[in-house]
């Protein structure tokens, strides 16, 4: 007698996890992984039912538990009934994927290739039919995958019309075309694929970042049933990453920023001020680019902003100080739209101004090599360094780490200590006032 059940592997709760279709009979046991995804704590294997105190939210509704009861009910109905069209013959893995694949009206494996998924992929993720999470792609998450599409057409030897009259152009040679498919991603194409990236002087982090865009592709996939090859999962295969020196402005840099008399350059202004309500809310870009009076909230007397993050969709409350309540006072609490492009570019400036040029001795992978060069501050200041300033600054205030990730968001400690930039000698100077190291008041002997 076949039996087939949907069985949840994950046990990590809060976070959607893959439903496995395990079919058994007489001779065969087979396990593959389905499209579905629910949180493992709502679903019972034993039972093969959902169990009855489920907190239905906006990334698992109610529906969807129902939608899931009644596609399951139907897919063993359609399994069985394909049995029946077996004669006999024997039940193998193959088979059994593309009746499933059949049942959701999904492609077979060897139908659609490599190049044709990514940009599946990413339109899917545009138009919000594939999800993150039980969430929406973010448009900058959209916009990594469409970067790394077109790093992986050129390393395939296939570019845009203005891409190779560009190269021609500067007396580039174009790379031979050579289709990859999903089989040939393998530790050789690993290799040559970072080696691409290397000649084209690109950081370990940035290698790494499309490195991880192309194992979330291969991993989908094989999810969807399009291939079977598992050689991106093997630790070799790694998205590498590099720690980075970034820069921080201090509260004394903050304060020749926050005095520069900029009313004769509206739009300098304009990128200063939303720049510095980062630094002093330890936020994202993309929050409090869009602080307003809406997050403007009173408690217990005092006034705070509060606000949802748009990428952690975690709640923050943050104290108001003076200097950001001046500045949002001057837009009546709600900052003009601004674009992180441009504010990238102003604020090198702006910084400039208020004379934070010094050298900082910067070392970097290139292209394989340590590159060591001699910037100016004012050249490594961007909109994120807004956020990595106000941590650093409330942790250097003596702020403990638990209650500035309540601020930024951060979830763990761990991260969070990678994340500020403080130096030894910094620390040491911290822990200089500490009690233990002022030790007792000593009476000497005579």
């Amino acid at each position: 007698m076949a039996t087939i059940k949907l069985i949840v592997k994950s046990t990590e709760k809060g976070q959607l996890a893959t439903m496995y279709l395990r079919f058994r009979d007489r001779d065969s046991d087979i396990t593959f992984p389905s499209p579905e995804k629910v949180f493992p704590e709502y679903w019972n294997n034993k039972t093969q039912t959902f169990r009855q105190r489920i907190l239905h939210n906006e990334k698992f509704t109610e529906q969807d538990k129902v939608d899931i009861e009644d596609k399951f009910k139907n897919l063993k109905d359609s399994v069985l009934k394909e049995l029946l069209n077996l004669n006999g013959e024997a039940i193998t893995k193959d088979w059994l994927i593309k009746v499933v694949n059949k049942f959701y009206d999904r492609k077979a494996p060897g139908s659609e290739t490599l190049i044709q998924y990514i940009r599946r992929f990413i339109v899917e993720a545009t138009n919000g039919t594939r999800l993150l999470d039980g969430n929406r792609y973010r448009a900058s998450t959209i916009k990594n995958y469409t970067g790394f599409e077109v790093q992986f057409l050129e390393f395939c030897g296939i570019y845009s019309d203005k891409t190779k009259e560009e190269l021609i152009k500067n007396g580039k040679t174009l790379r031979p075309v050579k289709i990859y498919n999903f089989k040939d991603i393998t530790i050789d194409f690993y290799n040559d694929f970072v080696r691409f990236f290397n000649t084209k002087n690109y950081s370990p982090n940035t290698i790494g970042r499309h490195i991880k865009h192309l194992k979330v592709i291969m991993r989908q996939s094989e999810d969807e049933g399009l291939h079977s090859n598992t050689e991106f999962q093997r630790k070799s295969f790694k998205a590498m990453a590099e720690k980075v020196e970034n820069a921080y402005l201090n509260e004394a840099e903050l304060k020749k920023i926050f005095e520069l008399d900029l009313s004769a350059r509206k739009n300098y202004e304009i990128a200063r001020d939303v720049f510095l309500c980062g630094c002093y809310t330890a936020q994202r870009f993309s929050d409090y680019s869009r602080f307003s009076k809406s997050h403007i909230k009173d408690f217990s007397g005092r006034k705070v902003l509060d606000i949802i993050q748009q990428k952690t969709n975690e709640q923050c409350i943050i104290p108001i100080r003076p200097e950001l309540d001046f500045i949002l006072r001057k837009y009546d609490y709600t900052l003009p739209r601004t674009h992180e492009q441009k504010v990238n570019a102003y604020i090198k400036q702006i910084v400039e101004l208020a004379g934070i040029t010094e050298k900082i001795n910067h070392e970097e992978n290139k292209g394989g090599l340590k590159v060591k060069t001699s910037i100016p501050k004012n050249e490594l200041i961007k909109t994120h360094t807004a956020r990595r300033s106000g941590c650093t600054n409330m942790y250097l205030a003596g702020i403990p780490a638990i209650d500035i990730m309540k601020i930024s968001g951060h979830q763990t400690e761990r991260e969070f200590l990678k994340y500020i930039k403080v130096s030894k000698q910094q620390t040491a100077v911290t822990l200089s006032n500490h009690p233990f190291f002022i030790g007792y008041n000593l009476s000497i002997a005579k």
